[in-house]
């Protein structure tokens, strides 16, 4: 699908005098307020969050947006130990406290109608991240409170400075700094008998993280815990609870440790300190290094955080720990369902709606002020929105909630299912767990791959069930299975690098066809692997 560089043209005279699809804050119902803002800046281990918590649980309701679920939990579990009574929230899950007049969100899921007293953004430096950044750009524009605290690194400051000025609202800034001192190691470390229970060893990779977890090992004689994205909410907090609980001394991960999941770690080593992005090597950035490097001890655990490197030259990791990252100057965009009927209303009447078309124009077309915004990166939701357009039938609106569903599109085998389930929508008959998710046989042990991905579309027919209900309506048989999947991986991860990893035959990787020359992949320099 190609835009048409006189009809962009033509459009684009016509959004110039469309004011109101430009100046993208004006949108949210929260311009009826007069907002006050708090911004807790600092790096990991500051107290920032804590400090923003306790706003939120002195306030009669209030919400706090969390980047991942394991994050929204965690904080869920603080404020219920509190005696603050606070639902979770996420768009696979739901945990209802009763009374609950607080909860705790994964930031895609906050509500720009639900009025508060607080609302509390987490990791805010975010915003500058192309894939998700867009969600936190239409939470600090967004939230209906009358008290905002946004939670982040210091280099988000001028980012967030730019939209706050837009809206024409007041902010104060509370700059904090580390509690516990973080020490860098004289030379790295070379051996694996010589790591200290407390310590955690980083890559870049689940293959690099599974074999440095058998050789931790069988060096050590000891267990080692792993941590990386692909790894179900659940089986990650049991990872975690057993390197927290000292079951397993030692910690392997990927930079999914960055962000969320208080953990023990005394030592920090990176055993790579370059990550593939777009299947190219890209060196660690300073503020990836300070993201990860600060995880290495916490305030009233290990009062002091080593960090090194394991079996690497250190130059580049001491380097980035003494460099201070850049500071973050655009907010990334991306559209909301009122900005794409806005443009819809703008197109030829001739024409057959299309979502991918308009997100399409959005992307080529609209030019909101590039000193503050930069548009998201978008092919996901556009190669999405292709497969909704095949069903003309299916309301717009249904249509782009569709089209930001969680789906794993390196997974041909949820791609396929995602297919299946709109279907399903357009049509209005019931679809059950079974018939997009194939129970595993004994005889042919499934493999980690395997177990992710089907873990993967079990999430995503519980985000739909949330939104279709008649139409996914086996929520329960869906949270067995979760928790059958979850015991499963749990088994093969006890079997460390001798589980089978190797992707299944039946699921290759998806090599979806570019929307668009000029869309090729952006460097995601945030996303965990």
């Amino acid at each position: 699908m190609t835009v048409s560089v006189r009809h962009s043209a033509r459009l684009e005279k016509k959004l110039s005098a469309a004011t109101r699809i430009l100046e993208f804050h004006t949108l949210f119902p929260a311009r009826e307020l007069q907002r006050h803002f708090t911004l807790f800046l600092g790096p990991t281990n500051s107290g920032k969050t804590y400090q923003a918590l306790r706003i939120l649980a002195d306030a009669r309701t209030g919400s706090y947006l969390a980047p991942l679920r394991l994050l929204a939990l965690e904080v869920a579990d603080t404020l219920n130990s509190w005696g603050v009574p606070c639902h979770m929230v996420t768009g696979e899950e739901r945990i209802e406290v009763d009374g609950a007049l607080h909860s705790a969100r994964t930031i895609e899921m906050m509500s720009t109608h639900l009025r508060q007293e607080v609302v509390v953004i987490d990791e805010a430096q975010m915003l500058g991240d192309a894939d998700r950044g867009w969600a936190w750009t239409q939470a600090i524009l967004g939230a209906r409170a009358e008290r905002v605290c946004i939670i982040g690194a210091p280099e988000a400051r001028p980012a967030i400075e730019k939209l706050l000025r837009l809206t024409e609202e007041p902010y104060e800034v509370v700059n904090l700094e580390r509690l516990s001192p973080l020490q860098p190691l004289a030379a790295p470390v070379m051996k694996f008998r010589a790591l200290e229970p407390g310590t955690a060893l980083v890559a870049f990779s689940r293959a690099a993280v599974l074999g440095l977890k058998e050789s931790v090992e069988q060096q050590t004689g000891a267990r080692a815990a792993v941590l990386y994205g692909a790894l179900p909410p659940e089986v990650r907090r049991q990872q975690a609870e057993l390197f927290a609980s000292g079951q397993a001394p030692y910690l392997v991960a990927t930079d999914a440790i960055g962000m969320g999941l208080n953990l023990p770690i005394r030592t920090l080593l990176f055993a790579e300190d370059q990550k593939f992005i777009d299947r190219r090597k890209h060196p660690l950035t300073p503020m990836e290094v300070r993201q990860i490097a600060g995880r290495a001890g916490r305030y009233g655990k290990n009062e002091v955080g080593f960090v090194g490197t394991f079996r690497i030259a250190d130059d580049h990791i001491m380097s980035a720990l003494h460099t201070a990252p850049h500071a973050i100057h655009r907010a990334h965009l991306a559209p909301t369902f009122d900005h794409l009927m806005a443009l819809a209303n703008l197109q030829r009447q001739d024409r057959k709606p299309s979502l991918a078309r308009m997100m399409l124009l959005f992307a080529h077309a609209v030019k909101p002020d590039p000193t503050v915004y930069e548009v998201a990166a978008l092919e996901d939701q556009i190669f999405l929105a292709q497969i909704t357009d095949r069903y003309p039938a299916l309301a717009m609106e249904i249509r782009f909630a569709l089209a930001n569903a969680p789906v794993p599109l390196r997974a041909l085998s949820a791609v396929l299912a995602f297919e299946r389930m709109v279907r399903t929508v357009a049509h209005h008959h019931p679809l059950g767990l079974d018939e997009v998710v194939p129970l595993f046989s004994e005889e042919f042990p499934p493999s980690l791959d395997l177990l992710e991905t089907a873990m993967r579309v079990v999430d995503l027919y519980c985000w739909l069930h949330y939104r279709f209900p008649e139409q996914f309506p086996e929520l329960e048989p869906a949270q067995e299975r979760r928790r059958s999947i979850n015991r499963e991986i749990s088994r093969l991860l006890r079997q460390s690098a001798k589980a089978p990893v190797a992707a299944h035959p039946s699921s290759p990787p998806l090599r979806r066809p570019p929307v668009r020359r000029s869309f090729r992949s952006r460097q995601r320099r945030h996303n965990p692997a």
